[in-house]
């Protein structure tokens, strides 16, 4: 049925209640509140090249884990929650970026460009 919710197909897939599947679509927004202060730090120290590869990285191995590897239901929480981590690095860079790069009368326009990009 084409009207049957994703969460209700993941649910039925790996035998999990649909509060469970929904809970863990949580994981992103709770793991940005808890890391984006540490992670604006490794941006101020590491640089924001090394940010963005390191978010990159970590994105891509947590969607990679999510969409290869259907055994169980805890590797979608793995998944997540590694892609997670990496949200905060791609999502905080954009600020930083126009605060370095553009002047005072410039950043708001390259801040816009970057997040929407």
């Amino acid at each position: 049925d084409k009207s049957v919710a994703v969460a209700q197909k993941v649910s039925d897939f790996y035998d999990q209640p649909t509060s469970v599947v929904n809970a863990v679509s949580m994981l992103y927004p709770s793991v940005f509140i808890c890391l984006t202060f540490p992670v604006n730090y490794v941006i101020d120290t590491q640089g924001i090249r090394r940010s963005v590869l390191l978010g990159t990285f970590l994105t891509a191995v947590g969607i990679s884990i999510k969409a290869f590897t259907n055994v169980a239901f805890i590797y979608c929480i793995i998944g997540q929650f590694i892609a997670a981590i990496g949200q905060p690095f791609l999502i905080n860079v954009p600020a930083k970026l126009a605060a370095v790069w553009f002047g005072p009368q410039e950043r708001v326009l390259a801040t816009t460009i970057t997040v929407a990009s």
